[in-house]
């Protein structure tokens, strides 16, 4: 499911914030299972299946604002505008 620069490296730090398709990927997953929490299961919070829906949504938000920081931090630095 990633992209081909995501397997060519092998350093984590190098991998966040690179791939345009994998940020896609992560805002799609995100809001999907966000909106099937408030859907299916505000009601039930402590049900198993919406405390994994939780889970997975929150993993997805997080990931997602890992990419968002570190494509920031990329742009940001004083090493990229001098490339």
């Amino acid at each position: 499911m990633g992209c081909p620069h995501c397997h060519q490296t092998q350093a984590f730090r190098r991998k966040l914030g690179r791939c345009r398709r994998c940020i896609l990927q992560l805002i799609l997953l995100s809001s999907l299972s966000w909106s099937a929490w408030l859907y299916y299961y505000l009601p039930t919070p402590t049900k198993v299946e919406s405390i994994t829906l939780l889970f997975t949504a929150s993993a997805f938000s997080l990931l997602l604002f890992a990419h968002g920081v570190a494509a920031l931090a990329r742009r940001l630095s004083p090493r990229s505008r001098q490339a």
